[in-house]
């Protein structure tokens, strides 16, 4: 799956890199700025929005499948009541279910900060950004 900070490399894998700055190469001062690409950050928080969501769904349709495949062998269990879950398996599925369930929470949970701090670091330097150029247009001089 591809994110906006994968950078084509030769052979057809990636690398990760940020925004424009180039994958090669160390540190040290460079002769370019950084440039970071707000709008890219807020696809990525938003890409990241609509995987939770796509969770939730298949969080709902594990749900579904576990609770009919647990009735479906207390059903057919000999001796025991539908629901009384004469067959441990049929337990032991729903207890996986509910151990599923808290994972997708915290999936969720994190998916939803991840997505939180892009939205806030693309306002920060959108922000940043105004806040220079302003500061770059009030400065004069003599050359006019």
């Amino acid at each position: 799956m591809s994110t906006p900070f994968d950078a084509p490399q030769q052979g057809g894998s990636t690398q990760t890199r940020l925004n424009s700055v180039p994958a090669e190469g160390g540190g040290g001062g460079g002769g370019g700025g950084t440039n970071v690409d707000t709008q890219r950050l807020d696809e990525a928080a938003n890409a990241l929005v609509e995987l939770r969501g796509d969770t939730e769904n298949a969080d709902n349709a594990a749900d579904d499948d576990c609770l009919t495949a647990s009735r479906g062998l207390n059903k057919h269990s000999a001796g025991g009541m539908a629901e009384a879950g004469s067959w441990a398996t049929a337990g032991s599925l729903v207890t996986m279910d509910v151990r599923w369930g808290s994972q997708v929470i915290n999936l969720k949970s994190l998916l939803q900060d991840i997505s939180d701090k892009l939205h806030t670091t693309s306002g920060h330097y959108t922000s940043t950004e105004q806040e220079e150029q302003a500061r770059q247009r009030s400065i004069s001089t003599p050359f006019g």
